[in-house]
């Protein structure tokens, strides 16, 4: 049993490990300025025109972050699956699965606050000329991804709370 848990924990580390740099939602994907955004900044990255050395410190500050957040990370892991794992039982326990879930939402907050700091840090990397330049951007996006915001018109596609077609819960 406890090698199939290492087992599960491990396929979800690789499968999750590219949502795992904190890249919330309308963040961007990636730590370049290329295209679809980067640097924490969404949309409104590749107008940066950010330095060499800038995007050196950029992806220096971003590997820093990675190694800080590994072991809230992990233990996010963890407690999901201990989650799914009380859900998956025959007769779930309230009690367990409320505890479970706000040790979930205690870690969930934490990798926030940490990304927000991240992203400040990020911020200030960049000259007066691009803060300017951002903050004209994100006023103009709504500093949000798809579906909302002043572009947006509304709520976007995806998975949201809810049961969905079929009924088939995500875990």
């Amino acid at each position: 049993m406890k090698k199939v848990m290492v087992a599960v924990l491990a396929i979800a580390l690789l499968a999750t490990s590219g949502l795992a740099l904190a890249q919330g939602w309308g963040r961007g994907p990636g730590m370049g300025p290329g295209a679809g955004g980067g640097m924490g900044f969404g949309p409104c990255a590749a107008n940066l025109n950010l330095s060499a050395e800038q995007i050196k410190e950029m992806q220096d500050l971003r590997t820093k972050h990675f190694n800080e957040t590994a072991a809230v990370r992990e233990a996010l892991l963890a407690r999901n699956a201990e989650l799914r794992s009380l859900w998956a039982e025959k007769e779930p326990n309230q009690t367990a699965i409320l505890k479970k879930q706000k040790e979930v939402n205690d870690l969930r907050a934490q990798m926030q606050e940490m990304g927000v700091k991240h992203r400040l840090q990020a911020r200030g990397i960049l000259t007066p000329e691009q803060q300017t330049q951002l903050q004209n951007c994100l006023s103009e996006t709504g500093n949000a991804g798809p579906g909302y915001g002043k572009r947006g018109g509304g709520y976007g596609g995806g998975r949201g709370m809810g049961m969905g077609p079929g009924s088939c819960p995500r875990w």
